[in-house]
């Protein structure tokens, strides 16, 4: 016996694989291929301008007794890879940033930290335009108001990850440090790290008009 069934889905199969039009596939094929290699290039480029920049903060003047940076520009290149490509050509740009931040900072503290405080910078601004963005992408992010209340929920999420680490290492490796000292430095470097990471970005990115001509997402 015949089985009818199976003979006209595999007619339909066929059917459908000639209706494909092999060019149009390869083309699809080459769009992603293209576009992932920009994503590829723009983290790369962002990570290299952050890792030559890192030497910059050593002429920043720093907290007695701690050793910390008033202000490092190393993270601006990294949310600027978010804002233009997306959240993964910014975590992309990240790790990689952080990998040649090891060079000066062979502890590997400071980089870690410096990972750490940057996540929330990108992935709660994501989280934001997935859940509220109305699929408009990264170019929700170009409304100020928008984006600046997922940076300051981003700055709360940055603060919850990074006091009690800083509480947590100033304890063993600054134990003549205060308690109070150590919160409250840590509360204010955040902030003012978080203000040049949301601001910063968004001005290069959104008023300069990149990410209408460069944008990924």
């Amino acid at each position: 016996m015949v089985d009818i069934t199976t003979r006209r889905t595999a007619k339909m199969l066929d059917q459908h694989s000639e209706d494909e039009d092999p060019e149009e596939m390869d083309f699809s094929r080459s769009s992603v291929s293209a576009e992932r290699v920009k994503q590829l290039v723009t983290a790369s480029v962002l990570a290299s301008l952050s890792i030559a920049v890192a030497p910059v903060a050593s002429f920043v003047p720093r907290i007695p007794g701690w050793g910390i940076a008033l202000f490092d520009p190393v993270s601006i290149f990294w949310v600027i890879a978010f804002l233009v490509g997306g959240h993964w050509v910014g975590l992309l740009s990240s790790v990689a940033g952080t990998l040649g931040l090891f060079l000066y900072d062979p502890t590997a503290i400071g980089p870690v930290f410096k990972l750490l405080a940057t996540l929330p910078m990108i992935l709660i601004p994501f989280a934001g335009v997935q859940k509220l963005g109305n699929g408009g992408g990264g170019e929700s992010l170009s409304k100020p108001k928008f984006y600046a209340t997922l940076m300051v929920v981003a700055f709360v999420f940055r603060l919850i990850i990074m006091i009690p680490i800083n509480l947590v290492y100033a304890s063993i490796a600054l134990p003549f440090l205060t308690m109070e000292f150590v919160l409250g430095y840590a509360i204010i470097l955040n902030a003012f790290q978080s203000i040049w990471d949301a601001l910063v970005p968004f001005i290069i990115v959104h008023k300069t008009g990149i990410f209408k001509s460069f944008g990924m997402w």
